[in-house]
């Protein structure tokens, strides 16, 4: 299987160098109308996909027979405007479909996103969403399997984050540092909860714990472990001050959840 990952660009959208007010009201970049708008324009592609031979109103037996004529089948996976053509086909079929697509967004004003346009192979896998997508084999076993779990981009900015809290002032209570870390941390976790994340969230419970500690020591200068511990731990490892304790991101349990793809149903069928 060969996936395709698009990015649409507003041509009539001008960057922004740095943070301007009036730019940023006048096209709405990173306002919150700004994925309603992309929904709006991009509706062009679903139908587009919808109406395809193919497409996802194909039958069992009509994807079967195309595959036996050597025939693609397609799907599109769009968030605002983030989308991913999955071809069930060969690469030359997937390169074919690029200025199919051009020309679909061409009719809405749309134009691809060259540096952010990308054909690739599930097993090569792809970032979407924050996730990394790519199929692996099963440890132990010959069967291959498809895994989503945070993509390295995705870890490095929770880090970054987390980071940026502990350089905080060190005047301040514990209690506040950890509220902040954990309304982060909770709202992280939560998002990459349906994945294989486990042991992202492991590797993030380590992170955090370093850089808890580490403020606590340029807090409290010249105290031990031992005494850090007895204020902030009760003898133990894990930091609290009072009710308030640290959130633990490896104590998060993961849930698969089964896809189920157009069997969800839609407010807005499309109209054939």
């Amino acid at each position: 299987m060969t996936l395709l990952t698009l990015r649409a660009r507003k041509e009539f959208q001008a960057p922004v160098a740095e943070r301007h007010l009036e730019a940023e009201v006048a096209h709405c970049v990173g306002g919150v109308i700004s994925p309603l708008m992309s929904n709006v324009a991009l509706s062009v592609l679903d139908e587009h996909f919808v109406k395809a031979p193919g497409g996802p109103q194909s039958t069992t037996k009509q994807r079967w027979t195309r595959r036996q004529k050597g025939l693609p089948n397609y799907r599109l996976i769009r968030y605002a405007d983030d989308f991913v053509v999955l071809v069930s086909g060969t690469r030359a079929h997937t390169e074919a479909l690029l200025p199919e697509v051009a020309d679909v967004l061409s009719t809405v004003g749309l134009r691809l996103s060259e540096e952010k346009t990308l054909i690739t192979h599930i097993d090569e896998g792809l970032d979407f969403l924050g996730w990394r997508i790519q199929r692996h084999r099963k440890r132990g076993t010959d069967r291959q399997y498809v895994y989503n779990y945070p993509a390295k981009k995705a870890l490095r900015s929770i880090k970054a984050k987390t980071k940026t809290i502990c350089r905080m002032n060190v005047s301040l209570p514990l209690a506040v540092l950890l509220h902040k870390l954990n309304q982060v941390l909770r709202g992280w976790t939560a998002y990459f909860r349906p994945g294989v994340s486990a042991r992202a969230f492991q590797y993030l419970r380590m992170i955090v714990w370093r850089q808890v500690f580490g403020w606590l020591r340029r807090k409290h200068l010249g105290v031990g472990w031992k005494e850090l511990r007895r204020r902030y731990c009760d003898g133990g490892w894990w930091p609290h001050d009072g009710e308030v304790v640290l959130f633990n991101p490896g104590s998060v349990v993961t849930t698969r959840y089964r896809p189920r793809g157009t069997t969800i149903p839609s407010p807005w069928p499309s109209t054939s």
